[in-house]
């Protein structure tokens, strides 16, 4: 790297630093307030009555808008693969689940509460051991082999300043501060000048820890932290992911010069062939070339969540700043009425001739029981309570007022936390709808967030230096037994678009799921398009029922009888084949079917018509025949496959297998009928 750069790059490192200096201040003001660090003029430490409204706003924030995994849909646009969608959306549920993204924005959307901006980083994790990515210690939390997501510390970044309010992407650069252990910087071969790296001195600890700790570096906690990165030998790297030039860069700290300056391992690439020299045949070489753009959104390998905008700054205030002055009202007021009752007692002052007239006048009245009469000369001029301790008549509304105030900025429920007066229907109803605003609007974010990630991971495993090769999915359709292969890169190299139900990471949403499956089920059953048996099945999955079959019992079984009775009635006894559908319970219908002989009006028929109905219904019974071979090829097919559900399939096989069996049976038997059929009445 030239000279000219190594001193841009340098500078920079140092001017966002100073440029962030009065955030990470406001950041850290708010986060201590969150541990309840407070301080109200003219009381000491002892005296201040630590009442958290920080903690009650961000715990119901996260829990409205983050509480489950949301539900991706996939829109697959190219015409013959439709069916790609629901194998992406299986992909990416699963990917959600492995990379463990829920714990991992759930502290996102904390540090966008408390520092503005929240930051997820993405990548991919090699296999093995041996090529561990910075800064090494997140490695194990990571799958191997695998695509990653992972919170980064919001200290830790440092955005190019010129970064329009709206646009991460139109960033020129952002760099990612790391403390990583010394021991593996100096092993790790991807990086050059390895043995120059130095460990962080105890006299800069206080300009290179993992978290600023300005303004507290005189505290225990943050001398054990010190302690800990020292004693441990670890030291800084400042990770430059450089947007305008496609390259990412590592600077240590001890070390002017570039320690790596590689493409960035984001970067869109596609494998390099050649032809082989008998065939003709594109080979594999090993080697890629770029394809153009990212695989990650925005050219950046980082998404940021925010709540706030601003009009001309990147970073805004966080949300939890405009509750800093209510909460500080709140305990300042609280710790003030405690103190002023605490600090007058109640006394009561009597006249002189009542304790000449009774000496014991005042222990009569410190120990009197409920009901007692103590008599005295006067009562309405003997004695006179002193109340020193009560607050002012205002002091109270003070407190009411800031908890309003509040809510109107951070509710996200339809349920007032505070503790002000009753409010009118119309009030409740205002309420309760900008609540609902607010929270949709947070939810957005979060989806925006899942949908980011989601199509960040499944870019990265279309790409052939990143497709995990021990990663299955179910690959059959619904209805159908589960069939699991190796998720290939060729499955996800479609045009697809994601689309996420920002409700679904509500958790009153499954409630409110069932409320509308329960209207719909109560608004339709009485339709007669309507498929009884289907309806139930519906209303039962909204209601997390995981087998709806054990639930309905004999009355599927009562539904399957009466339609194979009304097939014989109504086709086989006319000469008509009704065919078969894959979803039909063909034990039953065979049962029914091979029961056609009994019927009354096939006694009525001459027996050259009971022949020919005997003859379709033998069709019949074989097409029943070939769908529950397929089925049982499909599950032995299942069986074979890698999957914990293998026995299960494995045991259908064996009892669809006798069912087969007997079919043939009933097949034989009715063969014979039909030849017996001529010498009968």
């Amino acid at each position: 790297m030239k000279q000219a750069d190594i001193d841009f790059w340098r500078g920079s490192i140092e001017n966002t630093k100073v440029w962030m200096r009065a955030r990470h201040k406001v950041w850290r003001r708010l986060l201590k307030a969150y541990e309840l660090d407070f301080e109200v003029d003219g009381l000491p430490e002892d005296k201040t009555v630590r009442v958290s409204r920080f903690y009650p706003l961000s715990r119901q924030i996260i829990a409205s808008i983050s509480y489950n995994y949301p539900h991706v849909f996939f829109h697959v646009e190219e015409p013959g693969k439709e069916f790609a969608s629901e194998i992406l959306e299986r992909v990416a549920n699963a990917a959600l689940e492995q990379m463990d993204t829920k714990a991992e924005v759930q502290q996102v959307i904390f540090d966008a509460l408390f520092c503005d901006v929240g930051w997820l980083k993405f990548g991919y994790n090699p296999p093995g051991d041996a090529d561990m990515i910075a800064p090494y210690t997140i490695n194990d939390a990571l799958s191997n082999d695998f695509p990653y997501v992972h919170r980064v510390n919001p200290f830790n970044i440092f955005i190019d300043p010129l970064t329009p309010p709206h646009k991460l992407s139109h960033a020129r650069y952002i760099i990612e501060k790391m403390v990583v252990p010394l021991e593996y910087v100096r092993q790790d071969e991807r990086f050059s000048n390895r043995r120059q790296i130095q460990p962080i001195d105890e006299e800069d600890t206080t300009d290179t820890l993992l978290a600023d700790v300005e303004g507290s570096a005189a505290s225990e906690e943050a001398d054990a932290v010190k302690d800990a990165k020292t004693q441990g030998k670890m030291t800084v790297l400042y990770e430059v992911h450089d947007r305008m030039h496609r390259k990412r860069i590592t600077f240590a700290e001890s070390v002017r010069e570039p320690i790596e300056e590689i493409d960035h391992p984001m970067l869109a690439m596609r494998p390099v062939t050649m032809p082989d020299p008998f065939t003709g045949e594109p080979l594999l070489t090993g080697e890629f070339e770029p394809e153009g753009g990212y695989l990650t959104n925005g050219g950046f390998p980082y998404y940021a969540l925010q709540f706030d905008q601003t009009q001309d700054s990147f970073y805004g205030q966080p949300p939890m700043a405009y509750a800093e002055d209510t909460q500080k009202l709140i305990v300042e007021s609280i710790s003030r009425r405690a103190d002023l009752l605490k600090r007058f007692s109640r006394t009561v002052l009597g006249a002189r001739r009542e304790r000449d007239a009774n000496a014991d006048i005042g222990e009569t009245l410190e120990q009197g029981r409920d009901g007692d009469i103590i008599w005295v000369e006067d009562p309405s001029s003997s004695f006179r309570p002193m109340d020193f301790g009560n607050p002012p008549p205002d002091q109270l509304g003070i407190e009411r007022d800031a908890r309003e105030y509040e809510e109107q900025s951070l509710n996200v429920s339809q349920m007032a936390m505070g503790g002000g007066p009753k409010l009118t229907a119309t009030q409740a109803s205002l309420q309760a709808s900008f609540g609902q605003l607010n929270r949709e609007w947070m939810q957005l974010r979060v989806a925006d967030c899942y949908k980011t990630t989601v199509h960040n991971t499944l870019r990265m495993m279309a790409d052939a230096r990143y497709t995990p090769e021990e990663f299955l999915v179910n690959v059959a359709q619904d209805e159908m037994e589960p069939v699991y292969e190796a998720v290939t890169a060729d499955m996800l190299r479609v045009r697809f678009k994601i689309d996420i139900v920002a409700g679904s990471t509500s958790p009153i949403t499954e409630q409110l799921e069932r409320e509308d499956a329960l209207a719909l089920f109560n608004y339709t059953i009485q339709l007669p398009e309507i498929n009884r048996t289907e309806a139930i099945k519906g209303l039962l999955k909204a209601f997390k029922v995981s087998d709806p079959e054990k639930y309905l019992g004999k009355q599927a079984d009562a539904d399957a009888m009466k339609l194979a009775s009304m097939e014989n009635v109504a086709y086989l006894m006319k000469g008509a084949n009704p065919n078969v559908t894959p979803e039909e319970n063909h034990q039953i219908h065979m049962g029914i079917h091979g029961q056609i002989q009994t019927l009354p009006e096939f006694q009525q028929l001459l027996p050259q018509q009971q022949q020919q109905v005997m003859a379709i219904a033998q069709q019949h019974l074989q097409q029943h025949m070939q769908a529950l071979q397929q089925k049982a090829q499909g599950g032995g097919g299942a069986a074979a496959a890698p999957n914990p559900e293998g026995r299960e399939v494995r045991e259908r096989g064996g009892q669809e297998g006798n069912i087969v069996s007997m079919v043939r049976s009933q097949a034989q038997e009715m063969s014979q009928q039909v030849q017996r059929a001529p010498g009968q009445n």
